[in-house]
């Protein structure tokens, strides 16, 4: 597998820092979204409740969502647990 990043950290974002179409692309995903926090990649917002805990499969990485059958976003959580760091596997 193939693990593509920057190791920057991404900000994370609240409901209120998204924009007005962005807002509108999420709103129906769940009840709470308002309440969610998310961060933006490679042009598309990510919600961080959408992403499963990785375990042990992918070791210094915290979580994943698969965004095809051959790729996945991965994050991993900054120790000050404001930001993530992303990256893209591809198999």
């Amino acid at each position: 597998m193939k693990i593509i990043t920057n190791h920057h950290y991404r900000p994370w974002l609240t409901w209120h820092d998204l924009s007005a179409s962005e807002q509108k692309e999420h709103a129906d995903d769940y009840d709470d979204v308002q309440e969610s926090t998310f961060f933006r990649y490679r042009g598309q917002v990510y919600d961080l409740g959408d992403f499963m805990y990785v375990g042990r499969d992918h070791v210094g990485w915290d979580g994943y969502h698969n965004t095809s059958f051959f790729s996945a976003v991965l994050v991993k959580y900054s120790d000050d647990g404001d930001a993530v760091k992303v990256g893209l596997a591809l198999s």
